[in-house]
Parts: structure tokens; C-alpha cells; sequence
């Protein structure tokens, strides 16, 4: 490995470190190596490498599904730009932590990390960073909708975040923070039907499920005291069916714990859309919690400044 590239793989890594440590992603293992256990299909490289090498791993229990240990191996991919068409590119990053993956689950590793608890249930899913400094788009996904995976590989889930998720993540915990600081910064956690056990049910923690490491909308807890409030940060602009549906998402979220209900997007004009806003809260029946709800945006500016 070059110099230069070595140097923007270390940078690629250390962006990618910080933003799991804002998600609550703090005992990281980093820079794993993973012994192939299928080294004529997956062929690592031309050299005679005979291991898997990942940038993170990271487990939790996951609030998301009782009884639950989650494993999740990180790659961090970082270049000077995205390609005009990612797919091809994509599905070389995809297809090596799917094969880091797949090994993974055999490993000594894992093996030694993992609970030793019989009644447990043990999932795997990766997430491949894939970030950059120059790019003239920074919706990877977006330019993905042609893509397919190919037949041979097996996993379970693996989780893309581009420069638009990186920085939809950074801007929106970055804000919260800063803007609510005598508040504690929960990540919500709704029910799914599979964490429905009261003993080990966890509404909120400091740690954001892998599920909703490249959601569009991240559902956040804040409280102090005897106050508590949900914010609803959105990756997409404000639409007047958007925010319909994202006021009927938090009636269900929040089931009334909530004093106050924030809708956050990434831009958000007083002047031009009040009168949608007013509308749209019209619409609902229920006028006491329509009543709780401030619409901002997590990137102010001084003709945008609501909360």
C-alpha cells in the first residue's frame, strides 16, 4: 500500500470511528483479522493473505429483539470521489464484508466475544462507510436502484452509509446536543413486536441500533427531570405529506409521554412553509398533541431559527 493511500485509509477510519462514537458505538474492536475459512471462494487478494481484515467490530444487546446479542463488522471504504455509477465499486465492498462476514461466524472471535447464555439469539450485519472528500453527489444510495446482489453471497444485512447518512447523522446529534444541553440524548427505541418482554424492555438508550444507522428518520429522547420530549430528525426536505405522516408516526411513538414533539429537516423557512405547517396540523383530530409540536430545522441559519 502506498503512502498516500495508507494515510487516507487511516482518515477513513478515524471519520468513521468518531461518527460510532456519537452513536453511542464506544467499545470498538478495530483492525481484526479473520481467518478465511473458505480461501479458494473468496480469494482476499492475488497475494497469499489468508485472513479478513476489518476495520470495527462491535456487539450489543439489541433493544430491538428480546434476548438478542448483535454482532456488527464495519468497513470503512473512503476515495477522492464517488464514481459516476457506484453499483460496480459498491458490490466489491459489499461482496468483501459479506465474505468477512460469512467467516466471521466460524471464527475464534466470535467465539470468544459472545455470550455464553443458552437462551440467547446471536444476529450479524455490517455496515460499509463509504464516504469521500470531493464528490460531486453524496447519495450513494440513491444511484444504487439498478443494483443486485450477486447469487453466491450470504449474509444477513449489510448497511451503506454514504456522505448524505454521515452527515445527516453528524448534523442531527451535533444539533441536539448543542441545542438541548440540559438534557440527557437517549436514541428511541420503538416496539417491534420482538422486544415486547417487560423485563428487558428498553424504550430509549445512548446506543442507536444498526437498524437505523441509514434510516431517513432518526428517532431521538430527550429529558431532564420529570420532562421529556421525542424529536424527529429527517433526512428528506419538508413536503406537506412528509410532515402528515411523520405527526402520525410520533402519536404512535410517543403515546403521550411526550411534552413536546420536534420535527427537524434539513431545511425549514418560516415564511414559506407556516401555512402548509398550519394546514397540515388542522388536519388532525387530536388538537392537544398536535398542540406539542415545533417543526425546525438541524441546520439554522438566521432566517430559519424555530426552537
Amino acid at each position: 500500500m502506498s503512502e498516500i493511500s495508507k494515510k487516507r485509509g487511516e482518515f477513513g477510519e478515524k471519520v468513521t470511528e468518531n461518527l460510532l462514537q456519537m452513536i453511542g458505538w464506544e467499545t470498538l474492536l478495530s483492525n481484526r483479522e479473520i481467518e478465511c475459512y473458505k480461501p479458494s471462494d473468496h480469494i482476499i487478494s492475488k497475494k497469499d493473505r489468508k485472513d479478513h481484515g476489518i476495520d470495527f467490530v462491535y456487539k450489543y444487546d439489541c433493544p430491538l429483539f428480546s434476548d438478542t446479542e448483535m454482532f456488527v463488522l464495519i468497513s470503512s471504504k473512503i476515495n477522492d470521489e464517488y464514481p459516476f455509477n457506484p453499483s460496480s465499486k459498491f458490490k466489491s465492498h459489499l461482496r468483501d464484508v459479506a465474505y468477512a462476514t460469512e467467516c466471521f461466524k466460524k471464527s475464534n472471535l466470535r467465539s470468544k466475544i459472545k455470550k455464553q447464555n443458552a437462551n440467547y439469539h446471536f444476529k450479524h450485519s455490517s455496515v460499509v462507510f463509504w464516504i469521500d472528500n470531493k464528490s460531486e453527489y453524496d447519495d450513494v444510495i440513491e444511484r444504487l436502484t439498478d443494483f443486485r446482489v450477486d447469487d453466491d453471497l450470504e449474509f444477513e444485512t449489510t448497511y451503506l452509509v454514504d456522505n448524505k447518512r454521515a452527515d445527516f447523522l453528524f448534523a442531527t446529534i451535533d444539533f441536539v446536543k448543542n441545542k438541548f444541553i440540559d438534557y440527557e440524548m437517549h436514541f428511541f427505541h420503538p416496539s417491534t413486536g420482538f422486544n415486547i418482554s417487560a423485563r428487558q424492555r428498553l424504550n430509549s438508550s445512548k446506543i442507536l441500533p444498526v437498524q437505523y444507522i441509514n434510516s431517513s428518520v432518526l428517532p431521538i429522547r430527550i429529558f431532564k427531570k420529570d420532562k421529556e420530549c421525542l424529536v424527529l430528525s429527517c433526512i428528506d426536505n419538508f413536503e406537506s405529506e412528509y410532515l402528515q405522516k411523520l405527526i402520525n408516526l410520533a402519536q404512535k411513538l410517543t403515546n403521550n409521554w411526550s411534552q413536546k414533539v420536534y420535527i427537524l429537516f434539513p431545511e425549514y423557512n418560516l415564511d414559506t412553509h407556516k401555512d402548509k405547517v398550519d394546514d397540515v396540523k388542522l388536519s388532525f383530530k387530536d388538537q392537544n398533541f398536535v398542540s406539542k409540536i415545533i417543526i425546525s430545522s438541524y441546520n439554522p441559519n438566521f432566517r430559519n431559527i424555530e426552537l
